[in-house]
């Protein structure tokens, strides 16, 4: 299935910066696009507020944090 553009930063707005949704709720095919869009998008503060306020588990957290530090360093391990 398509991943629709607005869907996923609608998701992801709402579980990184809102807490109105978590990742069972939506699409399980959107879960690793939501992750990577915050990675990009969203700042450390961001993350650290979702995770405190309890709208995503540290294992969620964890996996988008890496996925941010992959995209600083290019993504590919290669920096």
């Amino acid at each position: 299935m398509a991943i629709i553009n607005s869907l996923k930063i609608a998701y992801a707005t709402a579980i990184y910066r809102h807490g109105t949704k978590t990742f069972p709720e939506i699409f399980a095919n959107y879960v690793e696009p939501v992750k990577e869009y915050a990675a990009v998008e969203y700042d450390n503060i961001t993350l650290d507020r979702a995770l405190a306020s309890g709208w995503i588990t540290q294992e969620e957290y964890d996996a988008t944090v890496a996925l941010k530090e992959a995209a600083a360093i290019g993504g590919d391990g290669s920096s």
